[in-house]
């Protein structure tokens, strides 16, 4: 599963301090605003206090251990960390089954689950055809035939053999490794939501990067957190295509404009087909789905990507609780599709 980079600008506006003092200014609630870095990008949370005395070093304290609880997630799932549950699989599952914490077996049951979903085009397996390609050390390199398809026997996650009983994980093919950056945003928030939503909070407004976030409630006076989702041609200020209003839910967006390689003056963007082991090229630029959580909703817009327009509408007519927006490119013609919304607002199309 590779990570999601299209950008999100927020309606509210600006930084986190442009917001938290424009909110301050219309609302007699506290509200403060906290960042940190993990998983290599930026993280903000917007909290609001439920009562006007509520102290606002106490929503902060929120807010480090919601962070606290992002950086026990980055522990458990990077790639990068020698130590972590997900290097340990990734080194010895193809040999013996390999014990690893409660979480991460929930959490490869989540994967499976939405690999089930989207028969197969979610695949949190997808990491060798990502080393294939050169997107690991940002040098591409055109794979050959032979070399693709032997790849792609490493593929899948219906491969990887999990016992929740023992807490182990086994591939049932050599040449596997799991890879969580597509989701880890998502599952990043959501762990974030949990420890404010055990806080009390009750209104707040969290993102990982610029392409998911969470909005727990509503600010003051207001039905929702209304998001723009930037056009990938342009990330400026202003450049958005669509408005959309979420509460209590989760919003990411996927798109290949900004991470990408580019072999023999092709550019290859850096979501691939776990099917055909290709970069996705569908005509899709970009793909934003809306469900109650960050995992999931992580999980479905890279999905969406992969799986064009028309898998898309047949998905969403059966599903209709997840909500979609996907950009599409048909030769000149670029047109902004919705599904499952009642009500749709469409800014710009380029």
């Amino acid at each position: 599963m590779t990570a999601i980079t299209a950008l999100v600008a927020f309606h509210t506006g600006g930084t986190a301090d442009d917001v938290s003092e424009e909110a301050a200014q219309k609302s007699s609630l506290p509200v403060v605003a906290v960042r940190h870095i993990a998983m290599a990008t930026d993280f903000e949370l917007i909290i609001y206090g439920n009562y006007e005395d509520e102290d606002p070093e106490a929503l902060r304290e929120y807010g480090r251990e919601a962070f606290a609880a992002v950086d026990r997630l980055e522990d458990e799932i990077s790639i990068w960390r020698p130590g972590s549950a997900a290097s340990r699989i990734n080194r010895d599952a193809e040999t013996c089954p390999v014990k690893v914490p409660s979480d991460m077996i929930t959490l490869l049951q989540e994967s499976q689950k939405f690999y089930d979903l989207t028969g197969g085009v979610f695949d949190v397996t997808v990491g060798p055809l990502l080393e294939l390609w050169g997107f690991y050390r940002k040098e591409g390199k055109l794979p050959g035939e032979a070399v693709l398809e032997k790849t792609l026997a490493s593929i899948g996650l219906k491969y990887v053999h999990l016992n929740r009983e023992e807490s182990t994980v086994f591939f049932e093919r050599t040449g596997m490794r799991v890879d969580f950056g597509g989701i880890g945003k998502g599952m990043a928030l959501d762990r974030a939501a949990a420890v404010l939503r055990h806080q009390g909070i009750k209104n707040a407004r969290l993102n990982g990067g610029s392409s998911t976030i969470i909005g727990l409630g509503a600010p003051p006076g207001k039905t929702g957190w209304t998001v723009d989702i930037s056009s990938p041609y342009n990330s400026d200020a202003g450049s958005s295509f669509a408005t959309v209003t979420i509460k209590d839910e989760a919003m990411s967006t996927s798109s290949a404009s900004e991470r990408y390689l580019e072999i023999d003056n092709v550019r290859y963007g850096h979501i691939l087909d776990p099917r055909t082991g290709w970069p996705v090229a569908n005509g899709v630029i970009s793909a934003t789905a809306i469900v109650p959580e960050g995992l999931a909703s992580d999980a479905l817009s890279t999905a969406f990507f992969v799986m064009g327009e028309e898998a898309v509408r047949t998905f969403c007519n059966i599903h209709k609780e997840v909500r979609c927006v996907l950009l599409v490119e048909s030769g000149a013609e670029t047109k902004v599709l919705f599904f499952n919304f009642e009500d749709e607002h469409v800014k710009e199309t380029r």
